[in-house]
Parts: structure tokens; sequence; C-alpha cells
């Protein structure tokens, strides 16, 4: 559609150009040829009687444009005396057949009335003449006034097959860059589907074995089973509504005391880090303020917590400070750095550095996919950073 829309434009353009150079040509001829009446007034036939020029023509002459079209185009101008052919004035004689020139113009006087003029198709015809009132025949030769026409006219068909391959190639890249946004969402939209299936179809199978099995012994063990896994199923199901939500939802913004969700998770978190022996870090400043939806801002606090005290070998550090207009947050642990190749694919959905460990524990991979979405939706960023043994998740939000 697009290159449609431009194709015709250009098209239009170089159409409109080409109609305004042939209207030039032919308006030019036109006055050309009543310049030359008025010069062949001077050749009239001798049957006529008295000065035919008034006084004040006398002086007439060609005007510089006219003696330039004499020039450069072969004129002829043919007297008549009683309908017989009597002087031939010709600008160009070597390259004029008179023989030719007198019967067309005698073709011309037969057929045409005084005064009457034609240009004719400058692009086929290659004459156009005017009979005078003073019963003489102008023919201008206008082969190189086509031939100059259809250069112009194919150098613009070269112009604008140019404009339109750039065109075409300018509105593919543009689409491409357009559509691949759309396309890496269908991307990871099927693959959600795929992921999601494959981690939903776990549970269930274990569900129908264990009720198979309770069904042949009646043995409690087998609804335990059931429970877990449903308990896990659900744990699932609540993560990608999370994920949904934060994806699809627009936040209400308002100002938000960070300090303090940070410093309240941490002391929730802080049994699971005791259990771990873990030893909790906090460099955290007061009263810092950004604009966000509490409930969601905890919820990135803890996915990014829980993730840390899962992969921490010694310590978790909770930092946060102001940095100009925005604010850093960073929970960071000790332990094995996450690899340089794994470190953007974390925060897609269902990616797990280490699958078998992860599900053993019943993670899914989901928990960094809806922190960075629940950051993005709040106009902020999030990324990972690995040095010196230490592994941090970096957010930046707007101040508030």
């Amino acid at each position: 559609m697009l290159f449609g829309v431009f194709s015709l434009l250009v098209v239009v353009v170089f159409g409109v150009q080409n109609y305004q150079e042939y209207e030039s040509e032919r308006v030019f001829l036109i006055e050309a040829l009543n310049t030359l009446s008025q010069t062949a007034k001077q050749v009239s036939p001798p049957d006529m009687v008295g000065p035919y020029l008034p006084k004040e023509e006398e002086k007439q002459t060609p005007d510089l444009d006219t003696l330039s079209l004499i020039y450069s185009n072969p004129v002829c101008i043919v007297t008549f005396d009683n309908g017989t052919p009597l002087q031939v004035y010709a600008s160009d004689l070597e390259h004029v057949d008179i023989n030719s020139v007198i019967d067309q113009a005698n073709l011309i006087y037969q057929t045409a009335h005084l005064g009457e003029y034609s240009i004719g198709n400058l692009y086929f015809d290659g004459t156009c003449w005017q009979l005078t009132k003073t019963k003489a025949v102008i023919l201008i030769d206008t082969i190189k006034i086509q031939k100059r026409l259809f250069r112009r006219m194919i150098g613009s068909a070269l112009l604008a097959c140019g404009f339109e391959i750039i065109l075409y190639l300018i509105c593919r890249a543009v689409v491409a860059r357009m559509i691949a946004p759309i396309e890496a969402a269908f991307k990871k939209q099927r693959q959600f589907i795929a992921d999601a299936s494959h981690e939903l179809k776990t549970p269930v199978a274990v569900i129908l074995a264990n009720v198979e099995a309770m069904q042949q012994d009646g043995n409690p063990k087998w609804l335990t089973n059931i429970e877990e896994e449903a308990v896990r199923m659900n744990g699932l199901i609540t993560s990608l509504l999370d994920l949904a939500r934060s994806e699809q939802a627009e936040p209400q913004l308002e100002p938000v005391n960070l300090s303090r969700l940070l410093e309240k998770q941490c002391l929730i978190m802080e049994a699971a880090m005791f259990e771990k022996h873990l030893e909790l870090v906090e460099h955290i400043e007061e009263d810092v303020k950004v604009m966000g939806q509490p409930s969601s801002l905890t919820q990135v606090i803890a996915i990014l917590i829980d993730n840390a005290i899962e992969h921490s070998h010694g310590k978790v550090i909770a930092t946060l400070r102001r940095q100009g207009k925005e604010v850093v947050m960073m929970i960071s642990n000790t332990g094995v750095p996450i690899p340089p190749e794994e470190r953007e694919r974390i925060f897609e959905r269902f990616y797990r550095a280490d699958t078998s460990r992860n599900r053993a524990s019943g993670r899914y991979g989901l928990g960094l996919a809806i922190a960075k979405s629940i950051v993005e939706s709040h106009h902020g960023k999030i990324r990972v950073d690995c040095s010196g043994g230490v592994t941090s998740f970096v957010v930046t939000l707007k101040a508030a």
C-alpha cells in the first residue's frame, strides 16, 4: 500500500513535468508561427496592392527566440500566386527537400483556411504549419524538438524507474522493520503456548497416574501426590496470570516509598535466608520514592530477593539509592556468575539456566519475566551484572 502510494506520486510528478515541457514547446511553436507570419508579410505575393505593412509594423523583425528556432530547426516559407507556388524561402537548404516542401505546402494551401495553423503531435508529427492571411505557408520542421522531447521522456522514465527502485528498497526495509516486532511477538507467543503446555502436561500426567494407582490399591500416598501436583499446577497458573496481567494492564502510578517496601520485604524473607545460612546486607537510603504501583513493585522485590536466595552461596545484598532523577535498586548475591550468553535470555519466559534443578524446586522460569514486564510497565529498566563473584539485578526507575 505504502509503495503503491509513493509509486503513484512518482508517476504523477514525472508525468506533470513531461506535460509541462511538452506544453512549453507547443506554446513556443505557436508564438514562433505568429512571429513568422508577420515576417511572411514582407515576402507577400506580387498581386497584393499597396504597402501591406502599416508604418508602425515596418520595423518588426523576428525576436531572438524565433531566430534561434530558425537556426536550430529548418523553417520554410512558401508563397503562392493564384494557387501556384511562387517562392520558397528556407533557413537550411542543405537539409530541406524542396519538392517535398512544395507538395506539403500546396496540400495545406488547398485544404486549410487563411490564418489556420496546426502544431500536431510533437511526439509523432514532424512538422507544424500555418497558412497566413497573406497566402503564405509557413512550415517548421519539429524533428529536433521531437527528439528532444523523447530524450526528456526517456530520461524521466529512467529517473522514475530509479526512484521506484529506491522507493521499493526503502519501503521494503521500513515494512520489514515494522513487521519484525510483530513477528517476534508472534514467535514469543507460540513459544509461550508451547512452553506453558509442556509445563502443564507434566503435573496433569502425574495426577492421572496417581488417580489410576489410587483406584487400584487406595493407598493415601497417591492422594498426597495428587495434592502436591495440584498445588504445583496452581502455582504455575498463578504465575501465568501474573505475567499476562503485568503485560496487559497499564498500572496506575503514584508516589511510593520504595525504601519501606524493600526493608519490609527483606524482613519477610530473612527467615528463608536464615534457613540457608545466608547473610543479608542492606544499603538502603531512607525515604527514596518512585512513581509506581505498590503491589507490583513489592512483587518485583520479592521475585529478585527469592532469586538471590536460591542462587546465593553466602550473601544477599539489597541496595537502594538515588541517582540524579532516577532511583537505582540492586539485589545481589554471591555465587556462580551467570554465563554471558545467558544474561539476556534469563528474562525470557520459561527460560531456566539449570532446567532439572529449577523444575525440582518448583520453579518455572517465569519470575524474572514477570519482574521485567512490571518494571517496563513502570517505564523503567532491568538488567543483570556479574563481576567479582557477585551477580546483581539492577532496576532503574524514575524518582517521584
